[in-house]
């Protein structure tokens, strides 16, 4: 199965919708109060609230579900074993099943239940965000929310070049990577068969050519950006200037009283 099959994160799908023509700005800050939100989050009322506002918000945006499940296909693993973890090593409350020393209690499962539904919403909020924002406003955004930082030394613009580079670059290396684990097949290497130790082994020929092309790529980018007459430090302008509209405070009120409501029942 290809790595970037159902790699979502980080492409921009052009629509006509309202979520597409908020400010960048307006929906970074909105996902990061959703984030505080769902790590405080304690009753069922609050979990179902959270949810149906990423419900809401995914069918305003036009986006098909399919996207963002896709999106959530590469997490799964890391959500079974935070889960089963949390089974078996939190206790409290009624004994539901034991069997000789090991014993799962049903705050266990409730918890694990939660988490697993905490890291579903953070990354399909998160998966929403980019694929209705281009790269370039979101570079924009991160930039003008942390300028204030620069009074104190903080190198703003660099942190959001760093970071959309980063979400730009993730896609890039898993391809390539990709294509390593498909010449790797060719040459008769079996990475799904065998036990945990081997399966490990058969890895260790593509960590060298993976690394030598996030160098190389990262040269590119370095020379492509020293090209265009990029300096660190320098003040630059910005091809569109961004200005926030009514509908986006109208937004930012409606998800600010929203996450109120939510904080309020987590007391």
């Amino acid at each position: 199965m290809a790595l970037t099959q159902h790699l979502i994160f980080g492409q921009y799908i052009d629509k006509k919708s309202l979520v597409h023509e908020l400010d960048p700005r307006t929906k970074l800050l909105i996902v990061m109060a959703f984030m505080i939100s769902a790590l405080l989050l304690t009753t069922l009322v609050s979990y179902v609230l959270l949810a149906l506002m990423v419900a809401a918000a995914i069918a305003i945006s036009k986006i098909p579900l399919t996207y963002i499940i896709r999106g959530l296909k590469p997490v799964w693993l890391i959500v079974i074993i935070t889960s089963v973890f949390h089974i078996f090593l939190t206790q409290g409350g009624e004994v539901l099943f034991q069997l000789g020393s090991v014993s799962i209690y049903e705050q266990g499962v409730l918890k694990a239940i939660a988490i697993a539904v905490r890291i579903i919403l953070l990354l399909a909020m998160a998966t929403l965000l980019t694929l209705t924002t281009k790269l370039s406003d979101l570079t924009s955004a991160i930039e003008t929310l942390l300028s204030p930082l620069r009074r104190i030394g903080v190198p703003t613009q660099e942190i959001a070049m760093m970071m959309t580079l980063t979400i730009r670059f993730i896609p890039i290396l898993l391809q390539e990577t990709d294509k390593i684990m498909k010449a790797q097949r060719a040459r008769g290497v079996d990475f799904a068969s065998g036990n945990i130790v081997k399966r490990l082994l058969n890895f260790i020929p593509i960590i060298v050519p993976v690394l030598m092309l996030a160098f190389q790529k990262a040269e590119s980018a370095s020379q492509a950006i020293e090209a265009r007459g990029y300096q660190p430090g320098m003040q630059r302008t910005q091809l569109r200037t961004l200005a926030l509209k009514a509908i986006d405070f109208k937004s930012l009120l409606v998800s600010g009283l929203f996450m109120s409501v939510l904080i309020a029942l987590r007391m």
